[in-house]
């Protein structure tokens, strides 16, 4: 604590913005931005999606949500040039999807039908995830 102030002055964040609204219900367990672009952002969500956010410039706004998975989406990840994302989803699937328009570009199912915890591109192959 700063001085005579309160906790609620201590944690007001003035001009600080939420763009998670749209997965109010659910948790938002992975907050990913984009490789050398620190005003491009994306979140995938337990209900589900994925949202991707332009933060700057201007007030932060989401560009578009990703819709497609059966069951909530535990990780996210971009690929080295920002033109592709994967997710991996409890609905046993890893999706591949294209940020500029939303459409989903491949869907991958688990063999064993098993949830999907996390998902990365492989660093010097972006065919690899």
């Amino acid at each position: 604590m700063a001085g005579d102030t309160t906790l609620g002055e201590n944690y007001a964040f003035a001009g600080v913005y939420h763009v998670f609204d749209q997965h109010s219900d659910s948790a938002v367990p992975r907050v990913q931005f984009a490789h050398d672009d620190r005003h491009l952002l994306a979140c995938c969500s337990l209900d589900g999606t994925i949202s991707v956010c332009r933060l700057a410039p201007g007030p932060p706004a989401v560009l578009r949500v990703l819709r497609g998975h059966g069951a909530g989406v535990a990780d996210v990840a971009w690929s080295l040039a920002n033109d592709v994302l994967v997710s991996a989803s409890l609905d046993a699937t890893l999706r591949l999807w294209a940020p500029a328009d939303g459409r989903c570009i491949r869907r991958v199912a688990d063999p064993d039908g098993a949830a999907l915890l996390c998902c990365a591109f492989q660093p010097l192959n972006n065919n690899l995830t």
